[in-house]
């Protein structure tokens, strides 16, 4: 398997600036990221011709998926892998139910051999919201970190930008809250920002007040950022 590198704003004083509004963990809304490559197209399309039925059993569905220039803009660091996916469940424990049942574990027997995949597990920072209304954006992240003192300093200044920006941390954790459900995912450790729109991604991230604290979290842990386009309303 491809070893992984994708940070999505891992903020770990951003996550923990919103730690006080998590509801408790039965009220909480199950996130799955899928990062892959698929070598094999005729298995794979097999495969993703089973899925929608499945995640459809399991309350299951999309926010996001494509590829590095198709919905997905890589901010900072290198995505080696050809698609991304997020998905959101409406019970914590939704993916793990979705993963293991009968009829994903056989089309998992489609995909087998056609491709390398990671794939993880994430907390909710609150409740199913259902899909959203208009074509929202995620700025995605996963981090190495090295110094938490200067990813805590940073959250404490980015939190408040986020806010402002029309952002909500929707997801994440430390890698004791991350559930590693098929390949390979190290020591690192995950944020989701939903914002309102790619536009207000964009103006957020390049603003002079967000770019100015960027060297704090780079001085705590090495990132990966993506922009990750929602999926258009339906």
């Amino acid at each position: 398997m491809n070893r992984i590198f994708i940070v999505l704003l891992a903020f770990a004083g951003l996550s923990a600036a919103h730690a006080q509004t998590t509801p408790p963990a039965d009220n909480r809304a199950g996130y799955m990221i899928v990062m892959g490559t698929g070598t094999n197209p005729d298995a794979m399309s097999k495969y993703g011709k089973m899925l929608p039925a499945i995640y459809q059993k399991f309350g299951g569905y999309y926010l996001g998926v494509g590829g590095t220039g198709r919905g997905v803009t890589v901010l900072e660091g290198a995505y080696d892998q050809k698609s991304f996916l997020l998905a959101r469940f409406p019970a914590l424990d939704g993916p793990n139910s979705f993963w293991w049942s009968p009829e994903y574990r056989a089309a998992v027997e489609v995909r087998k051999g056609a491709g390398t995949f990671n794939v993880i597990k994430l907390k909710g920072r609150g409740p199913d919201e259902g899909k959203p209304t208009t074509k929202v954006a995620y700025l995605v992240g996963i981090a190495e970190v090295r110094d938490p003192a200067k990813v805590t300093e940073y959250g404490k200044i980015a939190g408040p930008l986020v806010s402002a920006a029309g952002g909500k941390v929707i997801a994440g954790g430390t890698r004791k809250d991350i559930e590693l459900l098929e390949g390979e995912f190290g020591a690192k450790q995950v944020t989701i920002v939903q914002f309102p729109s790619v536009e207000a991604l964009r103006k957020f991230y390049n603003s002079p007040e967000y770019q100015k604290i960027i060297p704090i979290r780079k001085a705590g842990a090495d990132y990966l950022v993506l922009e990750l386009e929602g999926l258009p309303p339906t």
